[in-house]
């Protein structure tokens, strides 16, 4: 009956508000071109549609003002027909979306993306507890449920199920994939703000919604869908012709630079590498190319 009540709610939500169905399928979306969301039975470190769709809902009821209602206001607005408790678990919701309030929130369904994003980005997921109850994050450890059998069950993502509150919905999330998600939802954010996202590319090239939602990194200025971009820090305050300067071009920039790249497809990517043909030294005239070229 849990699950059963819990789809009910989620339904009401989507009911409540018409931006919460296109944003929750907006953010699945995204996930699953990440890699970040797997089968909800399918088990394993991903992050399952549940989780995400809970996510959403927990950031529109933080916006001001709030987009959805809070659960404890939810069963404050429940009538005598709506009152279920299951498992010891206070489960009452208004059952009809047409007894809730309005939101006064006159945000965009893209503004509201871009917002998941940034809020989501630099989130402390592992020191509180999601909480949709409340509305808010909880400060570790939360407070015991009185209908508590256990403790909830913490790790390095603790979202907290709206009605069973000693369970995690994102307690198989393991560290790693935690970390991407965050950073997934860092690259997304500042890709949200350039100008690929805005405005509608040149050169032919997946720009806006549609860039978002393909397959790989999305930082502004990727060569295009699927491509991963990988920063290498140089110390680009230093002489730069001293890389063709140098015998052959072996110095020790030019070495660091070879290092990050073989760690990359060695150890990140798995590839086999070995060593090519060395690179004939550049002459004294010859001229840096630019940044890109480097």
């Amino acid at each position: 009956r849990l699950a059963l009540l819990n789809t009910r709610f989620l339904q009401l939500c989507a009911e409540a508000d018409e931006r919460v169905r296109p944003l929750v399928y907006a953010v699945r979306l995204w996930a699953k071109q990440q890699g970040l969301a797997g089968n909800p039975s399918g088990g394993g470190p991903l992050l399952n549609n549940y989780a995400l769709t809970l996510l959403v809902l927990f950031f529109l009821q933080t916006r001001s003002p709030p987009v959805l209602p809070t659960v404890t206001r939810l069963r404050d607005l429940a009538g005598d027909d709506d009152r279920v408790v299951v498992g010891g678990w206070d489960c009452s919701f208004p059952r009809d979306a047409a007894s809730l309030e309005p939101s006064a929130n006159t945000e965009s369904p893209c503004s509201l993306l871009a917002e998941f994003f940034r809020v989501f980005g630099d989130f402390d997921f592992a020191g509180q507890v999601i909480s949709l109850r409340e509305g808010r994050a909880l400060p570790l450890p939360p407070p015991a449920a009185p209908e508590a059998g256990e403790e909830l069950k913490l790790g390095p993502l603790n979202l907290q199920d709206p009605f069973e509150l000693n369970h995690n919905v994102a307690a198989n999330v393991n560290e790693k994939t935690a970390s991407r998600f965050g950073r997934c939802c860092r690259d997304a954010a500042k890709y949200c703000r350039s100008l690929q996202y805005r405005r509608k590319s040149s050169k032919g090239r997946a720009w806006g919604l549609t860039r978002l939602f393909q397959p790989g990194a999305v930082e502004p200025g990727a060569a295009g869908a699927g491509a991963f971009v990988i920063s290498i820090p140089l110390d680009v305050a230093s002489e730069p012709q001293q890389l063709c300067r140098e015998p052959g071009g072996h110095g020790p920039w030019f070495r660091e630079v070879c290092a990050a790249i073989a760690f990359v497809l060695r150890d990140v990517l798995k590839c086999d590498c070995a060593a090519g043909k060395p690179l004939s030294a550049p002459s004294e005239e010859s001229e840096l190319p630019g940044d890109s070229a480097l």
